[in-house]
């Protein structure tokens, strides 16, 4: 990831196979960062900014039509993109999704063509929250699994592919339409699986880690199904806090929980989590990362 010796190890390319693709696998602690404006200039400025080396650029899909979640264009980068892929349109629900993937073949063939065939994709991300269409008030566990494996079954039938496949919850939400197993696509599916954390004052770090979706759960699930995990959306929570930056720095590179990679996202919105507007978080970052 960031450090010299973490560095080091990815010259030697410690290579584990993925189940699902045959591929070997760089279980890199790769880092990325989330931008409002999605570009590559701007994370590049923001990790010279805080000292770090970067790996990965965050991106989401659109939801408003199934239209537009075909028509994404990837930016132009070197870095490997982590793309949230939008399950079905704001309007819709997963159980749309069987009828409709043209759209993901339009989507991975445009991934493909921009040099990204190696993208880490989240397909219907944060599924255990009611944020989203493909969330737990509008979908059974049964839809979403058929969507989630349609989905990545059409992506992987795309020539000159070779994708990985993001299960993400979001901690702190624990499903109410099912058991979190429930929901699980099933590991021919799967390559990465992960969890969405923000910081959270109100909670101990004993409850962030062992919640439903915490961190440490989503250790022990990936680990049972011999799988990496992932963070790929983390960040502040409006305020200055740079406990929470040591806590996840330690969490992440803790090589006990095989992390492959993880993204910072900052952001000043809904979660205000952009980290140069905490000087003491900023320093936290630059120090544990750089």
């Amino acid at each position: 990831m960031r450090r010299g010796a973490i560095g080091a190890a990815l010259m030697v390319l410690a290579l584990s196979t993925v189940a699902g693709c045959g591929l070997a696998h760089v279980a890199s602690n790769a880092l990325g960062f989330f931008v409002p404006s999605q570009s590559p200039g701007d994370v590049d400025a923001l990790a010279t900014h805080l000292g770090v080396e970067v790996e990965g650029i965050s991106g989401y899909t659109s939801q408003s039509s199934w239209t537009a979640i075909g028509a994404y264009q990837p930016p132009s980068t070197s870095l490997r993109l982590y793309l949230g892929v939008s399950m079905s349109p704001q309007d819709s629900s997963p159980a749309q999704t069987p009828a409709n993937l043209g759209v993901y073949v339009q989507l991975a063939k445009s991934l493909v063509n921009a040099g990204q065939a190696y993208a880490i994709l989240r397909v219907g991300w944060e599924w255990s929250t009611t944020y989203y269409s493909w969330g737990v008030q509008n979908t059974t566990p049964a839809q979403y699994v058929t969507a989630f494996d349609d989905i990545v079954t059409t992506m992987r039938s795309v020539p000159g592919q070779h994708f990985f496949f993001d299960w993400c919850a979001a901690a702190d939400e624990v499903p109410t339409n099912g058991s979190y197993a429930a929901s699980y696509p099933g590991d021919q599916y799967v390559d990465y699986i992960g969890t969405d954390q923000y910081d959270n004052p109100g909670s101990s770090w004993a409850d962030t880690l062992n919640t439903v979706g915490g961190l440490s759960y989503t250790v022990d699930f990936a680990k049972a199904h011999d799988k990496f995990v992932s963070v790929p959306e983390w960040g502040l929570n409006g305020a200055d806090d740079p406990t929470f930056i040591n806590l996840m720095h330690g969490f992440i590179e803790n090589p006990s929980n095989d992390v492959g990679y993880s993204s910072y996202f900052s952001y000043d919105g809904t979660v205000d989590s952009d980290i140069t507007q905490f000087p003491q978080s900023q320093a936290a970052f630059a120090q544990d990362f750089g």
